[in-house]
């Protein structure tokens, strides 16, 4: 009894096997050169398919999902795969398809074979390649295209009236952003299209900024003779290189910085200059005269002053310790904004004189007086040579000379609460000696 009943097991399972052997010849006759049912790459089912017939169905996706389209604003452009030299190696990819149920062995492939016939996918994925430098090209060009400079605020001074214009944000990519997008789109061979991802780029000058400046808060003038054709020159060429000049709140001015910016030097003209105490020619005689302008304008605008020096001799335009010298490399003129409002430098000239003027908001406005004091007055030598080079008792003055002075210069603010005022600095102007000459030079018999 027990030994039938292992029989009819024996033949049962024979007959399983049988079955299953016929099925899986059945199914190996039937997908000769075929790919197994249930292999997908993605979404793409190639259950049944030629390798001919797969790699053409594969490109028919790929194909239609070449190009997409990137946005901004009004403009579109077609970004399209080939142009990164894009590689989906779909040539592999269909020779991997092929291989499932065919490369594993004769027990493994079975079992993954009747794992397929009985629902379970293979899904496989592309080996996606690209030209890197030519994604970075392209990022490159959209930047180019996407790229719009900001526009300052500008402000500037016509007919006395302040004129402030408006500014303009400009844009600039985001190149990192754009590039995981189109890396996306690459990858998941998505055609949806792509939002440039642009950054706005904020003026540096804002017009909130430069509506501020809406009073004059110190303005001085001196003059100069206009028939002294190089060095009225001059002056107008330093008045320009130093106009027009905005401050921001802390921001130092700095005459030799605008004039070495503004690239006036070779158009500079031969000029009376002073060196070492004496009055000489040289090239851009009278920007002097500008800075001492602009300097006064400063100290009566409240400017914070920096560095200064005077002359070695009293200038003739304008009282002594008053006067700002200046020499490329080793003197300049400096002066801070000390206040939370920017304020310009304006000059004029005008036939005769330059005028300076220094804009800012009017609450900074304030009542500065300007004084200056003589602390000391020096007495020059007087030096006597003799010369053969005159008869004798003939008596020449070679050198006029002058006294020397010592100036302190302050400033007044003035207010309903008393004066306050503020020491600026001393200047000194040492002595020029007085030479005389007196002649030895005898009558021959």
């Amino acid at each position: 009894m027990i030994l039938l009943k292992k029989l009819k097991i024996a033949i049962f399972l024979s007959l399983i096997i049988i079955s299953f052997n016929n099925v899986v010849l059945s199914d190996a006759i039937g997908l000769k050169c075929k790919i197994h049912k249930n292999v997908y790459v993605r979404d793409i089912d190639l259950s049944n398919l030629t390798k001919n017939e797969a790699k053409n169905k594969i490109d028919e996706t790929l194909s239609n999902n070449n190009s997409f389209i990137l946005k901004m604003n009004n403009k579109e452009y077609v970004f399209s795969k080939k142009e990164i030299g894009i590689d989906y190696n779909v040539d592999e990819l269909v020779e991997e398809a092929y291989g499932i149920g065919r490369s594993e062995g004769f027990i493994s492939d079975l079992k993954l074979k009747a794992n397929l016939n009985m629902g379970h996918k293979v899904i496989l994925d592309y080996n996606i390649t690209y030209n890197e430098k030519k994604l970075e090209d392209y990022i490159k060009y959209i930047d180019k295209e996407v790229y719009r400079k900001p526009v300052n605020s500008t402000i500037r001074v016509s007919n006395d009236n302040i004129m402030v214009t408006k500014e303009k944000y400009g844009h600039k990519l985001n190149k990192s952003e754009l590039r995981q997008a189109l890396i996306s789109n690459i990858k998941n061979i998505d055609k949806k299209d792509v939002i440039i991802p642009i950054s706005d780029i904020k003026p540096h000058y804002l017009y909130s900024q430069l509506s501020q400046v809406n009073s004059v808060l110190g303005k001085f003038e001196t003059y100069f003779n206009p028939k002294s054709k190089n060095r009225s020159s001059n002056i107008k060429l330093a008045s320009y290189a130093t106009n027009n000049i905005l401050l921001e709140p802390g921001e130092v001015f700095s005459f030799n910085s605008n004039i070495e910016k503004s690239h006036i030097g070779k158009y500079l003209k031969e000029a009376p200059i002073i060196i070492n105490g004496k009055s000489e020619k040289g090239i851009g005689g009278g920007m002097c005269q500008v800075s001492s302008t602009i300097y006064n304008a400063a100290l009566y605008s409240g400017m914070e002053i920096v560095n200064v020096k005077n002359h070695s001799i009293p200038s003739k335009y304008i009282e002594k310790g008053r006067d700002a010298t200046v020499s490329r490399g080793c003197i300049d003129l400096k002066f801070s904004n000390k206040f939370n409002n920017p304020v310009l430098i304006y000059n004029e000239v005008h036939n005769n004189k330059i005028v300076s003027t220094i804009y800012g908001n009017s609450k900074d406005k304030m009542n500065i007086e300007v004084t200056t004091e003589v602390t000391d007055i020096i007495n020059n030598k007087v030096v006597k040579k003799n010369s053969e080079k005159y008869d004798f008792g003939e008596k020449v003055i070679e050198q006029e000379g002058r006294k020397g002075y010592k100036v302190k210069t302050y400033r007044i603010y003035k207010n309903e609460s008393g004066n306050k005022r503020e020491y600026i600095g001393e200047s000194y102007y040492p002595p020029q000696e007085k030479v005389i000459i007196y002649g030895t030079k005898q009558e021959r018999k």
